[in-house]
């Protein structure tokens, strides 16, 4: 399918994380170049149109326009520039350098719009296909994978008065924010990798936990774990020893249990969790309605909470899926004393749903995107 792939060239900052996600949403793939090392998976991103802070046109990234050139027609490069439109000498050298045909010269902070109209103007849609997944294994073989990973958290909300009632953790490529973690950490991917990824999360976790309570904001926060990783000895005692570490958790941590496709020994998972409970850690079961989740199969289980997977909520909400069928889950949830959240709640229509349904929370962007955790607590430490 022919398709827009623009490659931002920039310092990260929260004007180029508003871009990428305006972009995404414009139906614009976008990939960014922030540090030495981030140029393989640009290459394999394999843009039709590059935008470039003027000065970040280096020797570095001349190398990177050169290389296109190569593979590819001439590229259309967008400038973006302060208040000075003027190009810097080194910059305007390496431009002429890497022979780049400039189209257009844009002063920033601008409205997403007026770049989604130059990438309409100027990039030809390309033919070929380009996977997620081939960029992240260009990030794993460059070595840029886990440095290309940030912990941002999305709130939970009450149905009943829209109060906020948790944070979801949530990984996040800095280069590449649309590609969701189900596609990072999958079966290619190397199970060491996303052992040090998820507990890199836990970290984060305990520490926003940590400092909300030091600003008396008490709400669980929650981490996302595969269900195949709950089998693997070395992150389950690597997770234990920071909950015995951390202390009078008491349920202010909650463990997102995901399945996606990777079948995970549920017996040996239901046990895991029933051992970390004893350590104050809540379980929840995340996007139920995917994969192979059943009641049966989580009903040995001792999650407190379920979610709901926007999918099978949004087939509701189209009258594809009759209430009685989620009205039976949340049920069976509330007769086991577990809150049910809905997640994709993005508009007032959504918002109506999910009440009809009796669940307890929602989740979605009629609240908000997630944001870096010093969005929420002053004067944050390491992130």
């Amino acid at each position: 399918m022919p398709n827009k792939r623009v490659l931002v060239i920039d310092e990260e900052s929260a004007f180029t994380r508003f871009l990428q996600d305006d972009l995404e949403q414009r139906a614009i793939s976008v990939a960014c170049v922030y540090s030495p090392g981030d140029e393989n998976g640009a290459t394999a991103f394999a843009p039709n149109v590059i935008v470039a802070d003027k000065n970040m046109l280096t020797d570095r990234t001349t190398g990177l326009l050169r290389t296109f050139d190569r593979v590819e027609r001439k590229l259309p490069l967008v400038l973006m520039t302060g208040t000075d439109m003027k190009l810097p000498h080194s910059s305007a050298a390496s431009v002429k350098a890497a022979n780049s045909q400039i189209v257009a010269t844009i002063p920033k902070p601008f409205a997403p719009d007026v770049l989604a109209q130059l990438v309409e103007r100027y990039a030809e849609d390309s033919q070929k296909t380009i996977l997620d997944s081939e960029y992240i294994n260009a990030l794993i073989a460059s070595d840029r994978l886990l440095d290309n990973l940030v912990v941002e958290f999305q709130s939970k909300h009450a149905l009943t008065d829209g109060s906020i009632v948790g944070y979801e953790a949530l990984s996040r490529l800095k280069t590449r924010r649309a590609i969701s973690p189900a596609t990072i950490f999958s079966a290619s991917t190397e199970m060491s990798l996303e052992i040090e990824a998820t507990l890199n999360v836990v970290d984060q976790v305990l520490k926003l936990t940590d400092m909300m309570g030091d600003w008396r904001k008490i709400v669980p926060v929650s981490f996302n774990c595969s269900a195949i990783l709950l089998t693997q000895a070395k992150f389950v005692d690597a997770l234990c020893a920071r909950l015995q570490n951390a202390s009078n958790l008491s349920g202010s941590i909650i463990m997102e249990i995901t399945e996606e496709n990777r079948i995970a020994n549920i017996k040996v998972v239901a046990e895991i969790c029933h051992m970390l409970s004893q350590y104050g850690l809540a379980v929840s079961i995340d996007d139920y309605g995917t994969g192979h989740s059943n009641l049966d199969r989580i009903a040995e289980i001792p999650f407190a909470e379920l979610k709901l997977d926007k999918e099978i909520f949004w087939a509701f909400c189209n009258d594809r899926v009759p209430i009685t069928v989620l009205g039976s889950i949340i049920d069976f949830c509330h007769s086991r004393g577990a809150k049910t959240v809905v997640e994709g709640v993005e508009t007032p229509f959504h918002l109506e749903k999910a009440r009809l349904l009796g669940a307890d929370q929602g989740q979605g962007f009629y609240w908000g995107r997630a944001v870096p955790p010093q969005y929420l607590v002053k004067n944050w430490r390491g992130y």
